[in-house]
């Protein structure tokens, strides 16, 4: 019997050595984060996106972006590469390009070239029969190791999101927490790439406000949306434009009005997972227990948009808990509705404003 207890504490001590020292890839560090105002008040739960219409069922795993082209054809790309160019019945699908890697963000220059933001390529123009030329893929010496959302200025200037220089896994991502994210800028006349700003936990969606005066930036794991001046007396400036979500800002869009249409993937993690944002060492912990049980964490199939004013305040909300609708990565606004994509489902969406 004394033997076994020995045995016993023996394999105790060696499993917290192991728990609290053993060597990893990942490198968590210390994040303050934001207040979760949850789903009440403005967030109040609801199913009102449940209603949305399927259209391009079975087209590829995660269309991630919606683009429109000036005569009215749409575009978008799935994992394997593929860019589906379909009319806005969803019928007469065709592909128009495959880049090899995996295309997130997509907007057409004022050439009728689609530019794409591609993950693993990354920033590409394709002309009008579907033959693809590389912008770039590095800054200042540095690899473009995440290219991940856009919007083109009307001078042609291309500003885009390298969301991480660490990780591609997004859970990785989220368990480090390290601020590589960064705003970076494409100047077609130059053939120059600028990093704009840095700093960012995981940069994403990318839109211009009106007349082109900022920018939105989406910092997914910093729970916030920036605001980036371009013009006037904070040029060069960085303020917050929101930081009171209740779930993790993907790309977001401009709908030339007064409106910024949010894509909200999935609600935040238990609180209690959100305590340890502080506390790099326990997170440590858990990436050592290993993926199945800090991949568990991950919340249950959740599908949200959000209607942000000028000012930054909430005045649309639509969800879908039923996971019909999940994951949903972007939304834009075309002809009084809302078409909007995913990074795990197997078709988008089309949901009629009113």
């Amino acid at each position: 019997m004394k033997n076994l207890l020995k045995a016993i504490l023996v394999l105790i001590f060696f499993a917290v050595l192991y728990l609290a020292f053993w060597p990893i890839d990942l490198e968590p560090v210390v994040f303050q984060v934001p207040k979760n105002p949850g789903l009440e008040g403005v967030f109040a739960k609801n199913n009102e996106l449940a209603s949305a219409e399927k259209m391009l069922e079975g087209v590829g795993i995660g269309p991630e972006d919606i683009a429109i082209s000036v005569d009215s054809q749409l575009y978008t790309g799935v994992e394997d590469g593929r860019i589906i160019q379909f009319s806005f019945d969803g019928k007469n699908q065709k592909v128009f390009a495959n880049t090899g890697g995996r295309p997130f963000g997509m907007k057409f220059d004022t050439s009728g070239n689609l530019i794409v933001t591609d993950a693993e390529k990354g920033l590409l123009s394709i002309d009008p029969t579907g033959s693809i030329a590389v912008l770039a893929t590095e800054v200042n010496g540095s690899k473009i190791f995440f290219a991940d959302d856009l919007d083109i200025a009307a001078d042609g200037t291309i500003y885009f999101s390298d969301a991480s220089q660490r990780n591609h896994d997004v859970i990785h991502e989220a368990l480090e927490l390290q601020p590589t994210g960064r705003l970076l800028s494409y100047h077609p006349t130059t053939k120059e790439t600028k990093v704009e700003l840095e700093g960012f936990r995981f940069a994403n969606g990318v839109t211009f406000g009106p007349n082109e005066d900022y920018l939105l930036v989406n910092e997914t794991f910093g729970l916030a949306i920036h605001k980036y001046w371009l013009k006037g007396s904070k040029k060069g400036q960085k303020e917050v434009f929101n930081n009171e979500l209740p779930g993790f800002p993907d790309n977001i869009n401009y709908n030339g009005n007064d409106i910024f249409w949010l894509a909200i993937p999935n609600v935040r993690p238990a609180k209690a997972f959100e305590d340890l944002y502080d506390k790099p060492f326990w997170r440590k912990v858990i990436i050592r227990m290993g993926e199945s049980v800090y991949r568990g964490v991950e919340p249950k199939p959740f599908g949200m948009i959000v209607g942000l004013d000028l000012e930054g305040n909430v005045v649309h909300n639509f969800q879908d808990s039923t996971g019909i609708f999940h994951d949903i990565t972007s939304v834009s606004e075309f002809e009084g509705a809302l078409w909007f994509g995913s990074l795990k489902m197997k078709n988008i969406g089309r949901f009629e404003l009113k």
